[in-house]
């Protein structure tokens, strides 16, 4: 039988405890996606026209440890394009934007999304962001033609990108400042007045 010295075997028991720990450490330090953050480009090389060529919205590149505060930086995501370009959101930071989330079958989503789309249209500075929610791509297209909307569409098809905002019911928009912290986020339909009263404090 062979025996080991006491002080022996504490040092290889906490070397192991050590070596355990900072395993678990590095793991949870990595979040949900171990792929490192992909190229960006400017957001004006975005194909021009309906849904600026609705890119998909991903985590890639993103930590998954992320969360909505009003005051805290806005989680991030990635808008892709089909041919590997994108932009991730924290790349517009020193802009104004809206994320709206939306569905093509949410009556209230049809009533706000003229007065989303005048306000992207009237003022250039503004980014705003369509996020529709686990929907095919032909009837995304419809909706946008219906509303003329000239500005990113983008397609969480996995949503993803609802869960990591913790959209529980849509229509849901969330402002966010230049310095990239969110203002507000506002649950429901945005009359005119509501949109004006979240929108003023990032402009």
């Amino acid at each position: 039988m062979r025996f080991v010295h006491r002080p022996i075997a504490r040092r290889l028991f906490l070397r192991a405890t050590v070596s355990l720990s900072l395993l678990g450490l590095l793991t949870a330090c990595g979040g949900g996606s171990t792929e490192a953050r992909l190229p960006s480009v400017a957001l004006d090389t975005f194909p021009q026209g309906l849904g600026r060529g609705y890119p998909l919205a991903t985590l890639d590149g993103v930590p998954a440890n992320a969360t909505l505060r009003v005051g805290s930086p806005a989680p991030d995501f990635r808008l892709h394009l089909d041919d590997s370009q994108g932009i991730y959101l924290q790349d517009l930071k020193g802009r104004p934007v809206i994320i709206n989330f939306w569905a093509t079958w949410c009556g209230p989503c049809r009533l706000e999304m003229p007065d989303i789309v005048r306000k992207a249209t009237a003022l250039p500075d503004l980014v705003v962001i369509a996020v529709n929610v686990q929907e095919e791509l032909q009837p995304i297209t419809e909706f946008a033609a219906d509303f003329a909307m000239a500005l990113p569409i983008a397609r969480d098809e996995q949503g993803q990108v609802r869960d990591l905002y913790g959209v529980r019911g849509m229509p849901t928009t969330i402002f966010i400042g230049r310095d990239g912290n969110v203002a507000s986020v506002w649950a429901g339909v945005l009359t005119p007045s509501k949109l004006e009263e979240f929108l003023t404090p990032i402009l």
